[in-house]
């Protein structure tokens, strides 16, 4: 008698093993199909960027009168609506001590954008970089953004102060400047 209840038993612990073996296949489809019909994984958000061409007018106030003129493009990476960094690379048309010199002006700058989006906002902005064959310069500036287009606004600078420093000194020049950025 204890012979046919080890083979009962043993005909059990089979089936029960049996069972769980054609259960394993289906659990792990069911577990693929799931996988397969996730959507994929969102790509990493890139920073917003911006990209402006800009002319700019330098009226010399210290030591004495003078014109420069900038032409110039400068590339931004918007971290938030209002806070914004770049680069800047211009042409920069000079009053040199005999004429007229050309040079190239580089520079990096921090704006903060004071106001709501879509709407007349105030640029506050800081630079520094650097003029070949002369040294440093600085510059600050305020003045308006005009939005043109949901991806093109005008900025004015109607206020920016720029100080050169040169070899043997140093020069301040009121700026004016238009810009047209595009956003991407």
């Amino acid at each position: 008698m204890i012979a046919p209840i080890t083979t009962v038993l043993a005909a059990l612990v089979a089936a029960a093993a049996a069972n769980a073996d054609s259960n394993a296949p289906a659990t792990s489809t069911a577990a693929a199909t799931t996988t397969a019909t996730a959507p994929p994984p969102a790509p990493p958000a890139r920073l917003p960027m911006r990209f402006a061409l800009q002319t700019e007018a330098a009226i010399g106030v210290y030591p004495g009168d003078f014109y420069n003129h900038l032409v110039g493009g400068r590339l931004d990476l918007v971290f938030s609506p209002h806070v914004s960094f770049g680069g800047y690379l211009g042409y920069a048309n000079l009053k040199g001590k005999e004429g007229r010199a050309s040079n190239l002006l580089a520079y990096a700058q921090v704006e903060y954008l004071a106001g709501p989006a879509g709407h007349v906002r105030v640029p506050l902005r800081f630079a520094s970089g650097y003029l070949p064959h002369n040294g440093p310069v600085m510059r600050l500036s305020t003045g308006f953004a005009f939005p043109i287009t949901p991806t093109v606004d005008l900025f004015t600078e109607v206020l920016a102060p720029m100080v050169w420093l040169t070899s043997d000194q140093m020069v301040v020049s009121m700026d004016l400047a238009a810009e047209l950025i595009f956003r991407f």
